[in-house]
């Protein structure tokens, strides 16, 4: 039988995680093609890391190595699925399976098949895609009164859920003015003012955000975890002004920019 994307990805034993990256990447191609702007790895890649680099790069010792090869190989499949590929992220990946083969983890069928897979996703180039793909939905398992905490790179910013945009779906968010090195306590954030967003007019308005594709809970990729649910009181907000619509539309992956905007001082991982 032929190997396909869908039979490779399928003997990863992960069909909500291969789910999780599968959304991602489609969000990035849609919005990639919707731009009209030049396509490929160049594009989707840099985002897509940056978020799931949170848990392949990550030091915490309740992440198995085997857990983050997994990962890489699935991120290699689906984007390889989408006509893309990476040679880094190939390589890696080719390291994965060996890795993934030596510690026993995977079934002996995957095994079998390794050297097909490597061949067939990370060593031939992917056939171009031929139309857009469907851009994921954005439902989430995120509520109002939510607090949580977003990793970018080498930081960590808080945000207050104050409603779902539509009904289970884009969680409305609103920053802490505060960085942090790790997830903060509620104890930490209690008494901080909101991070305000200065307009071309010189006025620091209050800034929302309604966010399509925060979808998990836990995050896969962990780069977003709760702080705590149920939260009564959001971060203090008055003393910016009134802002000029209601929220700013947004995604799991346009919040990179919205982040580094909001928090000049701290882009680019410094």
């Amino acid at each position: 039988m032929t190997m396909n994307h869908a039979r490779a990805l399928k003997k990863l034993a992960a069909d909500k995680l291969v789910k999780a990256i599968d959304e991602d990447v489609a969000r990035l191609v849609a919005h990639t093609r919707a731009r009209g702007g030049p396509e490929g790895a160049a594009q989707v890649l840099p985002p897509l890391l940056r978020r799931w680099n949170c848990v392949v790069q990550t030091e915490d010792a309740l992440v198995p190595a085997h857990a983050r090869q997994i990962i890489t190989l699935a991120l290699a499949i689906v984007l390889h699925q989408y006509g893309l590929a990476d040679p880094r992220l190939s390589e890696q990946a080719r390291n994965a399976i060996d890795a993934l083969n030596a510690g026993v983890i995977l079934s002996d069928d995957f095994c079998r098949q390794s050297e097909a897979i490597k061949h067939t996703f990370l060593d031939s180039a992917p056939a171009p895609l031929k139309r857009s793909p469907s851009r994921p939905d954005d439902t989430t398992f995120y509520r109002a009164g939510d607090v949580i905490a977003i990793r970018l790179d080498r930081h960590v910013y808080a945000a207050y859920v104050h409603h779902c945009a539509e009904l289970n779906e884009s969680p409305v968010v609103e920053f802490y003015d505060a960085v942090f090195a790790r997830p903060p306590t509620l104890a930490e954030l209690n008494g901080l003012q909101a991070r305000g967003e200065t307009c071309n007019d010189g006025t620091t308005r209050a800034a929302r955000f309604s966010v399509a594709g925060l979808k998990y809970l836990p995050d896969p990729a962990h780069q977003v975890t709760l702080v705590q649910g149920a939260v009564e009181q959001p971060p203090y907000s008055q003393h910016l002004a009134r802002p000029v619509g209601l929220y700013a539309m947004s995604d799991i992956f346009e919040l990179q920019q919205v982040l580094e905007h909001l928090f000049p001082h701290t882009s680019g991982g410094q």
